[in-house]
């Protein structure tokens, strides 16, 4: 079945892993824009809230695995955590300036709240509309209470993920759903047609090699997300 964005199973989308998290520094406007130069149709990226209560875009609590920085995110305020070096000389970006950017461009995004809040939430919806892009986006979230929470106040789309990747996950959960993010060792074509019975797109992460982008289609996955979309643009004849 296609989707809101355009996705199916014949011409699945490519979204770009954090940008292109294992091509250049992941979760900075560097891997973006290069990301959107290669051709990908969307954008996954992470927030996180620091401690003055601003959407900070990076995936770990802490800073120490993708910045010069030590400490957890929640400890910095924004100011103080784009004084680190977050690669090649990239810092770490605000949500806001991140989104002035790409509602200038064509991209749709995957929108993954890392910090699991109601605040978090209220906060990038704020923002996603301010800058009209709340049309060209789905909120994600490893806890279904937050996907539940997005689709009842904002009725935005969200994406979750098998119920034993989920927390707080009840018979329910999946109504709340546009969306669900199958890992690529849990891809099977039966757990892509159980999502397609349940009215729910079937996407994929992450698929990063020529094999793995040819069994993804194979399964009727309708969008891949990559740590190098590369291969899956050439494979989809998108590059």
């Amino acid at each position: 079945m296609s989707g809101y964005f355009g996705e199916s199973a014949r011409q699945p989308l490519v979204a770009g892993h954090r940008g292109a998290k294992d091509l250049w520094p992941e979760n900075t406007m560097l891997g973006y824009r290069n990301a959107l130069a290669l051709g990908v149709d969307m954008l996954e990226i992470d927030l996180t809230l620091t401690r003055d209560g601003q959407l900070a875009m990076i995936h770990d609590r802490s800073v120490n695995r993708t910045t010069n920085g030590t400490g957890l995110v929640q400890d910095f305020s924004l100011a103080e955590l784009q004084t680190l070096d977050a690669g090649q000389g990239e810092k770490i970006p605000e949500f806001g300036e991140f989104l002035a950017w790409a509602s200038q461009t064509p991209l749709y995004l995957n929108v993954e709240i890392k910090t699991k809040t109601h605040e978090t939430v209220d906060k990038a919806v704020a923002l996603l509309a301010r800058h009209k892009m709340l049309d060209r986006c789905v909120l994600a979230c490893f806890d279904a209470a937050i996907t539940e929470y997005a689709c009842w106040q904002y009725a935005v789309k969200t994406q979750g993920f098998p119920r034993h990747a989920m927390r707080n996950f009840h018979e329910h959960s999946y109504d709340f759903l546009y969306s669900v993010g199958i890992e690529l060792c849990d891809l099977t074509p039966a757990l892509v047609d159980e999502f397609n019975g349940r009215g729910i797109q079937p996407w994929c992460w992450c698929p990063d090699t020529p094999e793995e982008v040819a069994r993804m289609h194979a399964c009727g996955s309708t969008l891949c997300t990559c740590n190098d979309p590369r291969p899956a643009l050439l494979f989809l004849n998108k590059m």
